[in-house]
């Protein structure tokens, strides 16, 4: 089959209705409203909320000399254990280890929790004006 064959019978092929589809709107509602994500959104929000209440204190203590003690993993609630983004040992000259702790981004999960919430959703009826009844009275001819 040479080229020109191959596309007047390509061209010959029916194409499909698009119209039960719908639109990507619609599939990202449909995707959103996931049996999975609606049977375990206690759960999920509860994770979300762990995540954002999780605080570098939980992990760690320090005193007013700036002496830092790392807490041992069974001293960290699993909470709070998963917002630890990376833990690195960085060996220092004087034989001792320094430790980096870096927790996630708290921005971007209270962010999320905000916007699963409704806090970021804009009112719809700000921008509208509000309806105001004018009665217009003209000058009448009274003359007695």
């Amino acid at each position: 089959m040479t080229k020109s064959q191959f596309k007047k019978k390509q061209s010959r092929l029916p194409i499909p209705s698009l119209k039960d589809l719908g639109s990507v709107r619609q599939i990202k509602r449909r995707i959103g409203q996931s049996d999975v994500i609606y049977d375990n959104r206690d759960k999920l929000a509860q994770d979300i909320i762990d995540l954002a209440t999780a605080k570098i204190s939980d992990v760690m203590s320090w005193d007013d000399k700036g002496n830092v003690q790392v807490k041992a993993t069974h001293e960290i609630s699993p909470a709070v254990l998963g917002a630890i983004k990376k833990i690195r040992v960085i060996p220092n000259a004087d034989g001792h280890n320094a430790i980096e702790i870096e927790m996630i981004d708290k921005v971007r999960i209270l962010q999320t929790l905000a916007k699963a919430s409704g806090l970021l959703e804009q009112e719809r009826n700000v921008d509208k004006p509000a309806v105001v009844e004018v009665k217009m009275v003209g000058p009448t001819d009274d003359k007695k």
